[in-house]
């Protein structure tokens, strides 16, 4: 009675893994899609102050490394930044790193790739600093 049990198993992961892998026809001999050949990032700073000071911005990827220092800027501050994704692993980080300006006490800060939320701090008090940042190992990890 084991063996029939096995054979049922083993048919329905192989059966599940053929449906899991699509093939995709393409007709009329034009290029694939290529909706996702580039990764959107957005970094946004927002305070109750009027500006924020030593803005460090670091985008580590592979083949379009960016980064953004700024002694002050207004709030809210939004910035956004594409990477192309034709490499294997195009991007091993993304840190972002402001204080708030001397007339406030708060400051956030966020990570978006692709309109999904990565990273955010918030911070509170005297000279208050917001740090985020977001790792290739944070987005495998996220994924489990």
């Amino acid at each position: 009675m084991k063996k029939p049990k096995r054979l049922y198993f083993l048919l329905i992961c192989v059966s599940t893994s053929l449906a899991s892998c699509g093939v995709v026809e393409n007709k009329d001999n034009s290029s694939p899609n290529n909706e996702n050949e580039e990764l959107i990032i957005q970094v946004i700073i927002e305070s109750n102050a009027s500006y924020a000071s030593d803005l460090e911005v670091e985008i580590n990827s592979r083949n379009s490394p960016q980064t953004v220092n700024e002694l002050s800027i207004e709030v809210p501050y939004s910035k956004t930044f594409v990477i192309p994704t034709d490499a294997a692993f195009p991007i091993s980080s993304t840190k972002v790193k402001a204080t708030a300006g001397e007339d406030g006490d708060r400051i956030s800060c966020k990570i978006l790739y692709d309109e999904i939320e990565v990273a955010t701090h918030d911070s509170e008090g005297e000279l208050a600093t917001a740090v985020c940042e977001n790792k290739f190992i944070d987005n495998i990890l996220s994924y489990q």
